[in-house]
């Protein structure tokens, strides 16, 4: 089978390549998947550089999130205990840039029937993490704000479409204005250009001096630093990307006197953490919105995985419209 490995991190595009392996059998209480479409996220790039969280044993394989069929049960999965062969299943916990994994039954997630696989290829990290950050950790309310910094990237689309479900406003943050518009369309309250526009004081305009309820920050530096100057007293930023690399400088007397609150956000360690019934639960709240529709998650190419090094480029390629998918 084909798998995309690294044995040293780097820069993708220098480090990762295609590897022939011996295709797998199930052990006891797994399932063997045959992978259809993977995604490329943020974080998969961010492991391959030796800068994520959480890092493989060298040589790996890489990616974290895909779609594909049970295609033979392990001793001890069977009617009643997991998943039929040929239902269509996320792994989690498994890397998911290779042609077939084997996966513990228990760490395989359904995919619905109305759920194509270009969406369920993308259905985990951005639709949770949003959700999470919005209704779970924010608990934004119909009328409130949240202010978005990077709203054009997939997470940020997703959190503007909740937006229109669930009644809150996004005010979100572009590099390029040429971005609005089209976040506009998708349901954002108002779009600021960082590269010419004060954020601190338009959000303070949009809001009536009061400032946005919670922020979502994937920036860092100064946007992130104004991001929090934007804030109500009482706010909170969560902090789930660093695409400048760079701290985010708050001054003390925020952190003091408008009691605002700033933290991470991280999803692998939420999956970790929640108990069993309230991940089931977010996972099937949003797998069935996307499902059912409600959340878009347009895609921007399909590159096979023989074409890996072309496809961590065009995924870190600004202005996209949609994500880049793994086939093969």
């Amino acid at each position: 089978m084909r798998s995309i490995r690294y044995e040293r991190f780097g820069e993708p595009s220098d480090v990762l390549f295609l590897e022939e392996r011996e295709k797998p059998r199930p052990g006891p209480g797994e399932a063997l998947v045959r992978l259809r479409l993977r995604s490329i996220n943020p974080a998969d790039l961010l492991q391959v550089r030796g800068l994520y969280g959480q890092l493989p044993q060298l040589p790996a394989t890489a990616g974290m999130e895909g779609v594909g069929v049970v295609e033979e049960l392990g001793e001890g999965v069977g009617e009643g205990t997991g998943p039929a062969v040929g239902s269509r299943v996320m792994p989690l916990g498994s890397p998911a840039w290779q042609e077939y994994a084997c996966v513990k039954a228990a760490a395989l997630l359904p995919i619905p029937d109305a759920m194509p696989d270009r969406v369920a290829a993308q259905a985990f990290v951005n639709p949770v993490t949003a959700w999470l950050m919005t209704v779970e950790e924010l608990k934004l309310k119909q009328g409130g704000t949240v202010l978005v910094t990077a709203a054009g990237s997939a997470l940020g689309r997703i959190v503007i479409q909740l937006s229109r479900r669930l009644g809150f406003k996004v005010i979100g943050t572009v590099r390029r204005a040429a971005q609005a518009d089209e976040l506009m369309a998708l349901g954002a309250h108002a779009v600021v250009s960082t590269a010419d526009e004060d954020l601190r004081g338009r959000v303070l305009e949009l809001t009536g001096g009061r400032g946005a309820d919670g922020a979502i920050e994937a920036v860092g530096g100064a946007v992130g630093a104004a991001a929090a100057s934007a804030l109500a007293p009482g706010g909170t930023m969560l902090v789930y990307g660093l695409m400048s690399g760079e701290p985010i400088p708050v001054p003390v007397s925020d952190m003091i006197f408008k009691s605002l609150r700033i933290r991470g956000f991280w999803l692998a360690d939420w999956a970790r953490t929640a108990p069993e019934d309230v991940r089931r639960a977010v996972i099937s709240e949003v797998f069935g919105l996307l499902a059912q529709g409600e959340i878009d998650l347009p895609v921007s190419a399909v590159y096979d995985l023989a074409d890996i090094r072309d496809a961590v480029v065009a995924a870190e390629s600004s202005g996209r419209p949609g994500k880049v998918l793994l086939g093969g």
